[in-house]
């Protein structure tokens, strides 16, 4: 009979994968909550299209020179447009752009212009 040459192989034991399995857990772990961190720190996209569009509304009206209040529908969101008089100076006007969308405020814009 002919003798089979078996070689005897360097193994992990059990407890060493287990070891590296949680280290690669751990690892995996802290990646996720550093990654939702950086998302929640973040301004949404939706909250940077509703200052564009508040800001598109601020720049419009000081082109047209419109001080009038104004409520603005674009989508489902309300563009409310509020002009007053800036602290003492009656030849400044304080112009506010709130985007709100089901009660809720989405975006502001402020400017500050002469009459």
């Amino acid at each position: 009979m002919a003798k089979l040459g078996i070689k005897m192989i360097k193994a992990s034991t059990l407890v060493e994968v287990i070891v590296a399995m949680v280290v690669i857990m751990v690892v995996f772990v802290l990646a996720l909550g550093i990654y939702t961190g950086v998302l929640r720190s973040s301004p949404s996209f939706r909250q940077q299209e509703m200052r564009v569009k508040t800001e598109n509304v601020l720049e419009q009206s000081v082109m047209e020179r419109n001080w009038e209040d104004e409520v603005l529908v674009s989508d489902s969101i309300e563009l409310q447009k509020t002009v007053a008089p800036y602290e003492q100076d009656t030849s400044l006007l304080l112009i506010t752009v709130k985007a709100v969308e089901r009660g809720k405020e989405i975006g502001l814009s402020r400017k500050i212009v002469k009459k």
